[in-house]
């Protein structure tokens, strides 16, 4: 019998009140005024935490999290525009996945939080209203730490994929504790389909789902039993049910895009996306997700705009790669073709060049193709001149070693374009 396996039945004994060392846990404050900073520091270190970082900025704080795992995260909900606490949840919750159980509290100055919170798919582990007392940051703290502990054995077996001994401890967990009911099915469903028994996973669902039907989380794992049971039809109403009853439930966009994109329907998935957008406009993975399915679609407007914000957001979440910036200067040499804003496109053009450039520039495969890039929209302006200027600089890095080299058959098809002899 595993060490796991033997001390579910503790949870049957006694109540866990022991958390690990507050001294060693690791915690990041996100909060773009100095004062609050301050005073969260002050709170947190009166009960024993000592590692203590500090981010100002949303993107900055995405950064962080990636790189180190926090134990508890505290996050500004919406300071000044300055930070989205929501998406540094989803970024938190997608990074650590199953395996770390993080704390996430949400402090926010908007008393209509609370009528939101509830039906968001990634939610805090508990929130706090600015004013808050001392007194009422503890109380939180410690109830959510609490929790955290009586999810011990949970989270261990998770991390182990003991799925067998994660379905004990949820349901002996359930039996004392009713109050975390639908954490531990949500918990027992995806641990039920992570053993591959979709059929039984489904049950489970539809089992919960008879006693409330509202219940988002339980659809969308109904809808990938479906998937993998290959009922698509059914999958595509299900995530399309999920939401409509839980439109901030941003998995199941996804899901429902990759669905639409197997079925080889690409109008259908970017819909999804834009929808998804509408509700999280600051989503770099799926701004960038439409700009290249709208490539795909030659639908070289919804492109440009999806991959220019995709590139505002890239600059501050080390996503700022040349295969961005080639997507992005194609797309425009494509709208400049179809004379669509051509002079606002032109600028936008140039700085994209020039970015690429500074990214790329010990890089000799990025340096040739910015000059292929280069080249292709000097020709789609009708500015043959300024091409041939550029294909002879381009000739000049690459003599010096600075860019790749062409292959004799690009060497010919470029020259053709240009009008020189070869």
């Amino acid at each position: 019998m595993s060490k796991l396996t033997s001390s579910t039945s503790r949870l049957t004994m006694e109540v866990i009140t022991k958390s690990d060392a507050a001294a060693e846990q690791r915690v990041l404050i996100i909060e773009s005024i100095a004062e609050m900073r301050f005073l969260l520091k002050s709170l947190m270190v009166s009960l024993g935490y000592e590692k203590i970082d500090f981010e100002i900025s949303d993107q900055s704080a995405i950064k962080r999290i990636q790189a180190i795992k926090y134990d508890i995260i505290l996050s500004d909900f919406n300071a000044d525009n300055k930070i989205n606490g929501q998406q540094i949840l989803e970024a938190t919750r997608k990074h650590y996945n199953l395996d770390h159980p993080v704390i996430f509290m949400m402090i926010t100055a908007d008393r209509a939080y609370e009528s939101v919170v509830s039906i968001l798919e990634y939610q805090p582990d508990c929130y706090l209203v600015k004013p808050f007392t001392p007194a009422a940051f503890h109380r939180r703290l410690k109830r959510v730490v609490k929790q955290r502990t009586v999810f011990d054995l949970a989270h261990q077996a998770r991390k182990q994929k003991d799925y067998i001994t994660l379905e004990r401890v949820a349901k002996a967990i359930i039996k004392h504790y009713p109050q975390y009911a639908s954490q531990c099915l949500r918990v027992i469903g995806e641990s039920i389909y992570q053993r591959g028994e979709y059929q039984s996973a489904s049950a489970h669902y539809a089992k919960v789902l008879q006693r409330n039907h509202e219940l988002a989380w339980a659809h969308f794992g109904m809808a990938q039993c479906h998937i993998k049971l290959n009922q698509l039809k059914q999958a595509i109403e299900t995530l399309e049910q999920t939401i409509e009853l839980n439109q901030y439930f941003f998995s199941a966009y996804d899901l429902l895009v990759d669905l639409y994109l197997e079925l080889n329907q690409p109008k259908e998935a970017q819909e999804i996306i834009i929808k998804a957008l509408l509700v999280s406009p600051r989503s770099y993975e799926r701004s960038l997700r439409l700009g290249r399915i709208s490539i795909d679609l030659e639908d070289w407007l919804t492109a440009e705009q999806a991959l220019s914000k995709a590139i505002r957001s890239s600059k501050d979440n080390n996503s700022d790669t040349p295969a961005l910036y080639y997507d992005y200067l194609k797309t425009i040499t494509e709208l400049i073709e179809n004379d669509i804003e051509a002079p606002r496109l032109i600028e936008k053009f140039h700085r994209a060049l020039t970015r690429l450039r500074k990214i790329g520039q010990n890089n000799p495969e990025v340096v040739t193709n910015s000059f292929r890039l280069e080249v292709q929209n000097l020709l789609a302006r009708g500015l043959q001149k300024d091409a041939v200027k550029a294909w002879h600089t381009w000739g000049r890095r690459i003599s010096m070693e600075e860019a790749e080299p062409l292959t004799p058959h690009q060497e010919i098809t470029l020259k053709k374009m240009l009008g020189l002899r070869f």
